[in-house]
């Protein structure tokens, strides 16, 4: 596994993976993740489910002024498409509409979900690469760090610098959700994602992970082989 000053790497393969085609979100995912769970999804920016009529209805006025204004058509098609999407898989959770979901958005580009069932907390986390919209939920504390391999670039030294940044762009995501009173000291770890196209995708937590739902990955462990040389 590549070295890293901040969190150990594991690769997906040490969890308890499930796969699902995105659509299967729908029937299930039905609950919060329980501890030790952590529930993934790997969205096109041209999702179906994303429709511009799902779109309109589904975010607030907030978050459709901030998709109007981008000076970037492609960006703010993707911005649209993962908001819809995180309501989409939240109201799954919550048992409520799209649009009812109570989303707000931090300074330090953080995403605070306030839980309607009071059954503790959720934190979630979205992150972007290209034409791919990743998005984290967990009652942990989490962040995605994703980084793209250069065009030629086969060294293992380059390829363990990238994991590497990755780790610290997850890391440093996931520290700026605030811990909860009682937890004790964080664990954190690094889970490698199976990403497409030569990104490297890790998602830092602070609590080991035990099981994984993961949609949209069609044949993700299979395409890990080159994820950790060493």
């Amino acid at each position: 596994m590549p070295a890293t000053d901040s969190i150990p790497l594991h690769l997906a393969a040490d969890a308890a993976w499930r796969h699902y085609d995105l659509a299967k979100a729908r029937v299930q995912i039905h609950a919060p993740p329980a501890p030790g769970e952590l529930c993934l999804w790997l969205v096109p920016t041209e999702f179906r489910f994303a429709s511009a009529s799902n779109i309109g209805s589904w975010l607030s006025v907030a978050e459709r002024r901030r998709a109007r204004f981008h000076p970037n058509s492609a960006l703010s098609r993707r911005f649209s498409v993962a908001r819809a999407t995180l309501r989409l898989v939240l109201s799954h959770m919550f048992d409520c509409a799209p649009h009812e979901v109570n989303l707000n958005d931090e300074p330090d580009d953080r995403i605070v979900v306030t839980n309607p069932l009071g059954e503790g907390p959720l934190n979630v986390d979205v992150a972007y690469s290209g034409i791919w919209i990743v998005i984290a939920v967990a009652s942990a504390r989490i962040g995605l760090g994703l980084t793209v391999e250069p065009a030629g670039a086969h060294e293992a030294a380059a390829g363990n610098a990238l994991w590497a940044e990755a780790a610290r762009i997850g890391r440093s995501r996931a520290e700026r959700a605030q811990a909860r009173e009682g937890d004790g000291p964080p664990d954190w770890q690094g889970l490698t994602l199976p990403m497409p196209g030569g990104i490297c995708g890790v998602v830092a937590v602070d609590r080991p992970v035990a099981r994984v739902q993961a949609f949209g990955w069609e044949r993700p462990l299979e395409a890990e082989g080159r994820a950790l040389a060493s």
